[in-house]
């Protein structure tokens, strides 16, 4: 049986990847499941900055692709 709820849950921030890099290396050997699951830890703000960043990432790719082609 799977229970919800914040007192199941340890929050996580982006700045404990670099303070601590067995997170990292675990993200990057398995990004589905770990790269998911410390996603879904992170605070509210931290998504933010997540979608925020893979957003700008999105627009540069076309930028460069566009380019690319022309």
């Amino acid at each position: 049986m799977e229970t919800t709820g914040s007192a199941n849950t340890t929050t996580k921030t982006l700045k404990s990847l670099f303070q601590n890099p067995s997170d990292l290396l675990g993200i990057m050997s398995n990004p589905g499941k770990n790269g998911v699951d410390f996603y879904k830890s992170l605070s509210s703000k931290d998504k933010q900055y997540i979608a925020f960043a893979a957003g700008i990432g999105l627009i540069v790719y076309g930028i460069v692709l566009n380019r690319q082609k022309a």
